[in-house]
């Protein structure tokens, strides 16, 4: 299931959301590790919308940014310093 891009009007309206959130994930000196990953996983199918807070150089977190989004099929919205908000359309309900 391919998802659409977000038009910058969507990322808007996600990124004012995503300010009210709590960290879902915090990504340490381990990295984006596999446990991670699954971790990363199992919170964008519960909510859509997480965010995660980084503890790494600034370098560090826009390659977690590009990273993120490739391997787990979900949409970098936006951050600001060490926190990123990541979304992915919930999966349809049977």
């Amino acid at each position: 299931m391919e998802n659409l891009p977000l038009t910058s009007a969507e990322k808007k309206e996600l990124r004012g959301i995503g300010q009210r959130l709590k960290p879902h994930v915090h990504i340490g000196k381990q990295g984006l590790s596999e446990t991670v990953e699954a971790e990363l996983q199992t919170a964008l199918n519960k909510n859509g919308l997480i965010k995660v807070r980084f503890e790494a150089e600034r370098d560090t977190i826009k390659a977690y940014c590009t990273e993120i989004p490739s391997k787990l099929d979900c949409e970098y919205v936006g951050g600001v310093g060490k926190t990123g908000i990541f979304f992915r359309d919930m999966p349809e309900k049977a």
